[in-house]
């Protein structure tokens, strides 16, 4: 578990389309995905030099696929509020390598918000198993513990104690890639220290997670501008797809 890698600042950030530009000739491509983690955020445009990584960007989304973006030094990253693309709200640059996959994350109350650029894993998990990667992006949930088990297994039963996968896991944290067996989990994130106080359970059915895919569950905030309004944690669950015919490069974190 390590805390996110890059803070960008200030930013005033959230279903998601992508535009794929071409890069002016530039042969040297890195690949960008983004999530919008920051509840009561307005909607937003994010642009990488001259490429768009996601329009209309809304909360508690993540774009479905990678954006290919110029790779380089010093590569200017641009959030904008959604179509209003002619004064950026956050202006910074990173290296972005050749072949080489990324995450920006929107995080934060609206009053306090940042984004990280996250280094992405995406070579392939091992025959039958998945890979699942773990963001904490709630302000409202404190630290947690995170459970991952078969579905309907009790986690506070004390003559059958469960261990969490991750244990007092803080707001603004993001875990390595776990590699899992592919199959059906329920995920539950309690008060640390507390499994029957659960904030977020995605049921006792359980979700499938999929031989060889590999995955980024994100902690959100309850969404206030949903009809009506949310009053619990909710979890996002996006898969991270490698682009066809690219080789990700190897990533040390």
């Amino acid at each position: 578990m390590k805390s996110f890698t890059k803070f960008f600042g200030v930013i005033a950030l959230s279903t998601v389309s992508l535009l794929f530009s071409g890069c002016g000739g530039n042969s040297s491509y890195s690949y960008v995905k983004f999530i919008h983690a920051s509840a009561g955020a307005p909607n937003v445009d994010v642009q990488v030099g001259s490429d768009f990584a996601a329009k209309n960007a809304a909360f508690g989304s993540a774009t479905s696929a990678y954006a290919k973006v110029a790779a380089g030094t010093d590569r200017k990253i641009q959030v904008f509020a959604a179509g209003k693309d002619t004064t950026a709200v956050l202006s910074t640059k990173a290296t972005l390598m050749k072949d080489k996959y990324y995450t920006i994350i929107a995080l934060n109350t609206p009053t306090k918000l940042q984004a990280a650029l996250e280094d992405d894993d995406l070579t392939a998990p091992t025959a039958g198993n998945c890979k699942l990667r773990v963001v904490h992006a709630s302000t409202l949930a404190g630290p947690v513990d995170v459970y991952v088990t078969a579905p309907g297994v009790s986690i506070s039963d004390p003559n059958n104690p469960v261990t969490p996968v991750l244990s007092n896991f803080t707001f603004g944290t993001v875990t390595q890639y776990l590699q899992v067996p592919a199959g059906a989990y329920e995920v539950r994130v309690t008060v640390a220290g507390d499994p029957t106080q659960v904030a977020i359970d995605t049921g006792a059915t359980g979700v499938q997670l999929a031989s060889g895919s590999i995955y980024t569950a994100v902690a959100l905030d309850p969404n206030p501008n949903s009809n009506p309004p949310g009053t619990a944690p909710t979890l996002l669950l996006t898969q991270d797809q490698p682009v066809p015919g690219v080789k990700s490069m190897a990533t040390t974190m």
